[in-house]
């Protein structure tokens, strides 16, 4: 599974750099995601199934990954660095 999570955390990190980066939010109106939105987007769209990424990179954090995301003063350059070293942890503990 850590293969697995390690690509969707790096895909989260794609769609950041993509559509762009917001706080406050899963989602914004102009279609930016939260660190959390772009980790749905980026594994099940409808949330349908359980999502081991989310669950890896709040681990990963310490912390809620929402409160994490929203601190003042955070950059979308910090939380698309936080997913990609996520990812490469998980990919180590295989």
């Amino acid at each position: 599974m850590s293969a697995q999570v390690a690509q969707d955390l790096r895909a989260a990190a794609e769609v950041l750099e993509r559509d762009g980066w917001t706080q406050d939010e899963s989602i914004s109106d102009s279609g930016q995601h939260c660190a959390i939105g772009a980790i749905v987007e980026a594994v099940d769209k409808d949330m349908s199934r359980e999502n081991p990424a989310y669950y890896t990179f709040r681990d990963y954090l310490g912390q809620s990954v929402s409160r994490w995301n929203d601190r003042k003063g955070r950059t979308a350059d910090e939380v698309i660095d936080a997913l990609r070293a996520a990812a490469d942890a998980a990919e180590a503990q295989q």
